[in-house]
């Protein structure tokens, strides 16, 4: 598998999901469905970093890329996601540089950041060489999610972090912080967060946007994202058991309208 930073920075038109039940099975039900990562969700999820290797591991054997949304900007939550064996980490409510260069620092070893080295964790193989630490800084994506106002306020500098490699824009947070709570779609919202895509574009950074449905997804990456998050693996599990149940109890039509012609005929 390439690395993700790599991916991040140079693929477009990538597609993800968050996943908030812990579970191998739903990571590899994303893997075969065909997205091109995970985001495993420690922030809104009952996730923990025991759970963590089993995850990261399936994704790895499907070649579905993870990344772990950390609960908040700890460089300790930072270093077990990175140990644990997830190809990138993604950190909320990021609302300036400064803390945007924490994330890296946390996430990179020295030189280039103070993440704790230790060559004998599972994300090493669990005997990482000399060489080991380099290749982990040059594989390991690092993106910050801005959703607040600070956060659009200083969306320029927090782009122009070095080591970063891309920004997730969460409009839900968003949305609650320009006084239009749940409104994603609002003008406000929108137009909020245009400004940081442009901001990216023009500095060849990856930009994330998360969408809840593929209509939402298509919009952002025709306006030029390089990766939609479309929805939550939860949501999509129930709206497709609330569709199948409808439609085989004849509520939208469907299987049992079929089957009572096929009987009358």
């Amino acid at each position: 598998m390439p690395g993700l930073r790599k991916m991040v920075r140079e693929g477009t038109g990538l597609l993800a999901v968050f996943s908030i039940l812990p579970r191998v099975e739903m990571i590899e039900a994303i893997a075969i469905a065909g997205f091109d990562a995970v985001i495993i969700d420690l922030e809104h999820g009952p996730i923990e970093v025991g759970d963590l290797p089993q995850l990261t591991l399936t994704a790895r054997a499907h070649g579905l890329s993870s990344i772990v949304r950390v609960r908040e900007n700890n460089p300790s939550l930072i270093g077990s996601a990175l140990d644990a064996g997830a190809n990138g980490v993604l950190v909320p409510q990021v609302g300036s540089r400064r803390e945007a260069e924490a994330v890296v620092a946390a996430a990179r070893f020295a030189p280039e950041g103070a993440r704790g080295a230790n060559p004998w964790v599972r994300a090493a193989a669990f005997q990482g060489g000399p060489d080991w630490f380099a290749a982990a800084n040059e594989s390991v994506a690092i993106l910050v999610t801005i959703e607040g106002t600070d956060g659009i306020a200083s969306a320029r500098s927090i782009i122009e972090t070095p080591g970063l490699d891309g920004v997730f824009i969460g409009p839900v947070d968003l949305s609650n912080s320009l006084g239009v709570p749940g409104q994603i779609d609002h003008p406000l919202v929108v137009a909020k967060s245009s400004e940081v895509i442009d901001l990216a574009r023009e500095r060849s950074m990856a930009v994330a946007m998360f969408a809840p449905t593929p209509d939402g997804a298509r919009k952002w990456l025709a306006r030029g994202v390089t990766m939609a998050v479309v929805g939550v693996d939860a949501g999509h599990l129930v709206a497709a058991l609330s569709d199948i149940r409808k439609r085989a109890s004849n509520e939208q039509g469907g299987l049992a309208t079929t089957v009572e012609e096929e009987e009358r005929t």
